[in-house]
């Protein structure tokens, strides 16, 4: 007689997705919450300093924030010093007559906002403002 060999079932092997999906689900909620700090418009948080005089013109510009821990944007963009002269020169040869507005808060040392002025200059920058909000006389 025969004796025929029972074939053993083998375990598929498998993929445990749990940790992933967990993964995922913690870093979607951290991009969640962290982008609610940004602000929309630049990207900086700014107190713009108070001006009678201040108006809004509606003309091409490139818009520089330092914000008051000397963190530096371009157009709403994260840079550095040594970084901005390569941005603004780009977009000087687009539009040599652009303006560059400044948004320094009002908590900067204004020697900061000097060096910022100094760099830009050197830039190429011929057309320069500091932005300022509407606000109360003292």
């Amino acid at each position: 007689m025969f004796r025929f060999r029972r074939w053993k079932k083998r375990v598929e092997p498998q993929i445990n997705v749990t940790p992933l999906v967990d993964v995922v689900l913690q870093l979607v909620i951290f991009f969640i919450v962290t982008t609610t700090f940004v602000s929309v418009e630049t990207g900086a948080q700014v107190n713009l300093p108070a001006a009678q005089f201040s108006r809004l013109e509606e003309a091409k510009t490139i818009t520089v924030t330092l914000t008051k821990n000397n963190t530096l944007y371009f157009n709403g963009v994260l840079t550095d010093w040594k970084e901005l002269p390569g941005l603004v020169i780009p977009e000087l040869r687009r539009d040599p007559h652009v303006a560059v507005v400044i948004e320094a808060d009002r908590e900067v040392l204004h020697g900061r906002v000097v060096k910022l002025m100094d760099l830009l200059k050197r830039a190429g920058v011929e057309r320069m403002a500091i932005a300022t909000q509407p606000g109360e006389e003292e």
